[in-house]
């Protein structure tokens, strides 16, 4: 999902994801060398690939239960490996933000646009909790929040994080069922974020 940050009010162009971003498996070497770099995936996790934006100066590592799925709404999206249909889902957006000072990218009001976003597909949200959370050289947040759809619970995790004037998202969706495992691949990415920039 894209944060509506256009709402913010600071920017009068539209916010786009950046076209041209690839997972790619460990020790692959990308032909596009101005987008991706080789890269090993980072921690005690297994990885099953390395997905690089040299360009938004970020990697990260996703875990071998893991595997991306095509969506021109994300940078990357990742879902359980065989999955079919509607499942769990962790994505990655870099929103393309025009051009602006870094005082203007505010965490409280990024915050406040992703809720207010969420709450236009899941009028019931409820936020449960958000904390800081320390990054180097970035500001971050981590929100969890909840809906029901179907009578059942759906849980959002979204990491919200703000590195060299830029803006990242890295979010978890599922339901209570399958939350436990899509939690742990989340905190496992989490974990390996590693800034090139």
């Amino acid at each position: 999902m894209l944060v509506a940050l256009c709402a913010l009010g600071l920017w009068t162009a539209g916010c786009q994801t950046q076209p041209g971003h690839k997972a790619i498996a460990p020790a692959t070497r990308s032909t596009q060398a101005a987008d991706h770099s080789p890269a090993t995936a980072a921690g005690t996790h297994p990885a099953a690939g390395v997905w690089e934006s040299a360009s938004n100066g970020i990697r990260i590592s996703y875990p071998t239960t893991w595997q991306p799925r095509k969506n021109p709404d994300y940078e990357l999206m990742l879902v359980p490996a065989g999955a079919t249909g509607d499942d769990p889902q962790i994505t990655l957006d870099i929103p393309d933000l025009p051009p602006h000072m870094p005082w203007m990218l505010q965490m409280s009001r990024i915050e406040h646009d992703y809720l207010a976003d969420l709450k236009k597909s899941h009028p019931d949200l409820k936020l449960e909790d958000a904390a800081d959370v320390t990054l180097p050289n970035t500001t971050a947040r981590l929100v969890r929040s909840n809906w029901h759809q179907d009578k059942i619970v759906h849980e959002d995790v979204v990491l919200l994080m703000v590195h060299a004037s830029a803006v990242y998202i890295l979010d978890a969706q599922a339901d209570a069922q399958h939350l436990p495992p899509t939690r742990a691949a989340f905190d496992s990415i989490e974990a390996s974020i590693h800034w090139t920039k």
